[in-house]
């Protein structure tokens, strides 16, 4: 049985195959759902002090003294530690209770231990993972470590989730995902202090992101890659899909924001989020498995079924031979191409293609998870909901627009760009105020490159080696990228409260890996017009034939050149 000569006849993207897309967006918007939910959860209080000499009663407020009275870094009249744009809280004047006054000693500087007590000022949320822990000063770097557990589950998750499809199925995989995404964060509700909050975040981001790839692995193989879109004679369906399925990503992304308006509680908000993508397991009882899994495990009798009552839905009526193979069994296999191993990613011919892509995986991770993740760090706007929801939705453009342009311009040029754009832009953001209009520009337009650069990532690797490594090659660059993502947290919020460093640091970190990469994706062929890659010799023929980086398109010159 052969979908895609089946498909000939259902069509790649009727009733059917559009329903099954939009029901995908369902559970590829709890995956989004995830991203941020420890953004709200584990917030770290914008202003804090620890209890001093003058606190002598069990309750004491932020705002029981002046703050220039109390900390070098707002006192004028400290020459050395006075910051006007960033205060020390960690940091304070000594002080006696002298007839029930308080006086600080302006000479001598104290420091917050790690087992103070601490008291906050009002923010956006009431309680927090880093309130109630005290995550703060000495204990400051657990917040980028709960984001760090976060990418060591989204590695875990494509890995698991992805060999577990394979062997029982796409549907029941795309279910156990979601649970355990929703599961993992149910379970953090109940931890009772911020380690133990850690582990099964782990368990929550690794279903979230089984619950991405399936969700994009299903969306692809319900479908086809020869029919084109309508409006867009030149972009096939396939394409639109591999790119779209990012935009209810990007939406789920920004519904914790929405929730952390109302609810102020941590434990309440993420039960909340929690129980909403829940909901997403609901797609299992009418989505149906994904007939290519299918026909690939010899389940031919379901396959057909499934296939009869899309044609149903299609309005098709499909010919008696559709299910039949134009294959002969007997007849000797004539393709049969060279298998590789691991190794041959590092053998002399491939190696430059192979480093480039080493750097550029880990750099568009960095930028992608480092601009979502510290939106709050980097001041994008003065309003803290309405910068997570901008830093999410500016993605959508970049995933309409880029299959309407990548067979056009290339891959090469699209992936040399959406690092250098976003790079050059975090460069010149980290010497202007943070919140001002150009800021909000540079940081979004980041963004949107960054979102942009994520897409191409995959499909350029894929089409870059060889079939028999093809899968291998794609798994180890993701792997490596997730060293990118575990360093974003680090540099977007660990650095700006460190105070050791200037504030323009993190960004120019972000901006100068994305120059490198940018400059890393110059030393890679473009690959559009060519089939994927069976042999290494078919890559040398793209390395050779590949159009120049300026050119819009393939010549007829080139399509006889790299026709299969």
């Amino acid at each position: 049985m052969d979908y895609d000569k089946i498909l000939l006849e259902l069509g790649e993207f009727g009733r059917w195959q559009q329903r099954n897309a939009i029901l995908l967006w369902i559970p590829a918007i709890a995956s989004g759902m995830n991203i941020l939910i420890a953004s709200f959860a584990v917030m770290e209080p914008g202003e804090y002090r620890c209890k001093n000499a003058c606190d002598v009663g069990k309750e004491f407020q932020f705002d029981d003294f002046n703050s220039s009275l109390m900390f070098p870094s707002m006192d004028p009249g400290n020459a050395a530690e006075y910051d006007e744009e960033k205060s020390d809280y960690c940091n304070y004047y000594a002080s006696t209770l002298e007839n029930g006054k308080c006086i600080f000693d302006n000479t001598t500087i104290l420091s917050c231990a790690r087992d103070a007590e601490f008291t906050y000022a009002k923010f956006e949320m009431d309680s927090t993972v880093a309130k109630t822990n005290n995550l703060v000063c000495a204990s400051s770097w657990w917040i980028p470590m709960v984001d760090t557990m976060m990418m060591v589950g989204l590695l875990l998750g494509s890995f698991i989730f992805g060999v577990m499809s394979d062997k029982i199925g796409r549907r029941h995989t795309l279910v156990i995902a979601v649970l355990c995404c929703s599961i993992g964060n149910l379970i953090g509700v109940g931890m009772p202090n911020h380690w133990s909050y850690t582990i099964p975040r782990i368990l929550g981001s690794a279903g979230g992101e089984g619950a991405f790839v399936l969700a994009f692995t299903m969306s692809l193989e319900y479908s086809g890659v020869r029919e084109k879109v309508p409006c867009l004679p030149w972009v096939t369906w396939s394409t639109l899909l591999a790119n779209m399925i990012g935009t209810p990503f990007a939406i789920g992304e920004t519904i914790p924001v929405f929730f952390a308006m109302g609810l102020k509680s941590w434990k309440t908000f993420q039960a909340a989020v929690s129980a909403t993508m829940l909901l997403a397991c609901l797609v299992w009882f009418v989505l149906p498995e994904s007939p290519r899994w299918l026909i690939a495990n010899g389940r031919q009798d379901e396959a057909k079924k499934m296939i009869e009552k899309a044609a149903a839905m299609n309005k098709v009526k499909l010919s008696p031979d559709v299910f039949t193979s134009d294959e002969d069994p007997d007849a000797e296999k004539v393709d049969k191409f060279p298998v590789y191993g691991l190794m041959d990613l590092f053998r002399p011919s491939q190696l430059r293609i192979t480093i480039a892509l080493f750097i550029c995986w880990p750099v568009v991770t960095l930028l992608y998870y480092g601009l979502s993740l510290s939106a709050d760090k980097i001041h994008m706007t003065d309003n803290l909901y309405l910068s997570y929801i901008l830093v999410s939705l500016i993605e959508i453009p970049a995933y309409i627009f880029l299959p309407m342009i990548i067979d056009v311009w290339g891959r090469k040029p699209l992936f040399v760009f959406t690092q250098l754009i976003p790079g050059v832009c975090c460069i010149v953001a980290a010497f202007l105020k943070a919140g001002t209009p150009l800021f909000a520009v540079l940081a979004l337009s980041a963004k949107m490159g960054a979102a942009a650069a994520f897409n191409v990532t995959f499909m350029y690797t894929a089409q870059l080696y060889p079939t028999s490594i093809r899968n291998s090659a794609v798994g180890s660059c993701s792997t490596i990228a997730r060293f990118g993502g575990m360093m974003a947290p680090w540099v977007g919020k660990y650095l700006p409260d460190t105070g050791l460093l200037p504030d323009a640091v993190p960004l120019c970190l972000f901006g100068g890996f994305g120059v490198l990469g940018g400059l890393c994706a110059l030393m890679l062929p473009d690959t559009l017009g060519f089939p994927l890659p069976n042999t290494f010799e078919d890559i040398e023929e793209i390395k050779k034939n590949s159009k120049p980086m300026w050119q819009c398109g393939v010549t007829k010159k080139d399509e006889k050149t790299t026709s299969p």
